[in-house]
């Protein structure tokens, strides 16, 4: 029998006594002596299979006195291109175009900023052609020092739309949940870890957190009624809670194309999915399914539904179509597969899986063929998320200790630890925002 978060349980475990509390953990692992292999595909996390282009960059040149707050821009756009998954850094202190074309760096990204007075800068960033020292894009902002980052990752995401026709996802954000004196809060960063600010501020668990339609806010679980409730935050806004008339609720997942949310509810000890609408809090029953189902994930259109059930006996992922019909099991392999997440161009999943007793991180086509293992002989890997370009995943692995976010190429490359003290769990990535962050002096 499965439970829909093994870390949690023991969280709760330790910090609650009452019945009706444990009761929400309402199944529990088989033993790990009884899981089977798995037959997949093995990646080797340090080598990429996939084709990165390289791309030159150059520091800025400096004019004035600047007393750096932030990282100089050349090493933010350096940090940029090596997480993107899409390139490969060429870097030179000055242009170089005999070792761009030796390197075969088709484009070089470069600029200049200078001090504005009043704690601002005047940044301008350009992307050239090498060979012909041609400028394919040019952006120009003036900025608080603090603003400097966002500024340059939303350059960075243009100039990877001009070099590779899709936008990158620098300027995006993760939702996860931090230990914060002792107790499990829901924070917000940027993708890469930086400007973390603090969602939660409860003397119980939050965990749980999906971005709203159009990243206005967050969804998450709290236990403040020491019962797991959803609870919905909009930024700048105070929290309410969701689906009151339900004792307990969970498991949120946000209807990409509506807004509604797709839950978890246990009651009389079975647990179902509902579908239901935050503003009038009306909710219905999604399936009528005799297993326990959790963990759900609308596919990039929402015409489908991934989740975890136990009706084969163990954990696997499911699928059916947003109706609840057309229902189909996809995994196979192994004997506990849970927390599934379907990739933005809708043609894979990433799920976690559980092997001699260490969750790893595995993805496969939407039949259940071509499963890949990302994560091996790292500690447990769990809670994987795409980026909104499918390119990266984040999750959370206790391979340093303690739990901390990560960020990795979609064929398990390039493993890249984003957060660094205390404990992090369970990323969610924002999705596409079109708004601009950062205030535009205008274009060159």
């Amino acid at each position: 029998m499965m439970n829909f978060s093994n870390e949690v349980c023991k969280e709760m475990k330790h910090r609650y006594s009452l019945v009706g509390v444990l009761a929400f953990f309402f199944l529990l692992f088989a033993p790990v002596a009884s899981f089977a292999a798995i037959d997949t595909i093995a990646v080797d996390v340090g080598i990429s299979v996939f084709k990165t282009i390289p791309i030159g960059i150059v520091p800025f040149e400096e004019k004035g006195s600047i007393d750096w707050v932030e990282e100089q821009p050349h090493k933010i756009l350096t940090r940029d291109a090596n997480l993107s998954g899409r390139f490969d850094v060429v870097a030179s202190q000055k242009f170089d175009l005999a070792k761009f074309s030796r390197e075969h760096a088709d484009y070089y990204m470069t600029g200049k900023v200078e001090n504005a007075g009043a704690g601002k800068l005047r940044v301008q960033c350009f992307l050239y052609v090498s060979k012909t020292k041609t400028l394919r894009l040019g952006e120009s902002y003036t900025i608080p020092q603090k603003d400097l980052r966002r500024a340059v990752h939303e350059f960075f995401d243009k100039a990877t739309l001009v070099v590779c026709g899709e936008r990158g996802v620098a300027s995006t954000k993760l939702a996860y949940v931090s230990k914060i004196d002792g107790v499990k809060q829901v924070v917000v960063s940027d993708y890469d870890g930086f400007h973390r600010s603090q969602v939660t501020r409860d003397s119980t668990i939050s965990m749980m957190p999906v971005w709203k339609r159009g990243n206005k806010g967050l969804v998450y679980v709290n236990f403040k009624t020491h019962r797991p409730r959803l609870y919905e935050k909009n930024f700048g806004g105070t929290e309410r809670p969701l689906f009151t008339q339900f004792d307990q609720t969970y498991s949120p997942a946000v209807n990409p194309v509506t807004g509604e949310l797709l839950f978890s509810s246990t009651v009389d000890g079975k647990t179902d999915l509902y579908v239901g609408n935050t503003e009038t809090g009306k909710a219905r029953k999604f399936a009528y399914l005799k297993s326990n189902q959790t963990s759900p994930a609308w596919s990039p259109r929402a015409a489908e539904v991934l989740f975890t059930s136990d009706r084969g006996g163990s954990p696997q992922i499911f699928v059916m179509g947003s109706d609840g019909s057309d229902l189909r099991r996809v995994t196979f392999m192994g004997r506990y597969n849970e927390r599934a997440s379907w990739s933005p161009e809708g043609d894979r999943i990433v799920y976690t899986s559980m092997d001699n007793g260490k969750m790893n991180i595995y993805t496969c086509a939407l039949d259940g063929s071509d499963i890949v293992q990302l994560t091996n002989n790292a500690g447990n890997n769990e809670h994987p998320t795409w980026s909104p370009d499918g390119k990266l995943i984040a999750f959370s692995s206790n391979r340093s200790g303690t739990y901390q976010i990560y960020i990795m190429r979609k064929d398990g490359a390039n493993v890249t630890r984003i957060t660094n003290s205390g404990e992090n769990t369970a990323p969610t990535w924002s999705f596409f925002n079109e708004e601009i962050n950062t205030k535009k002096e205008g274009n060159k």
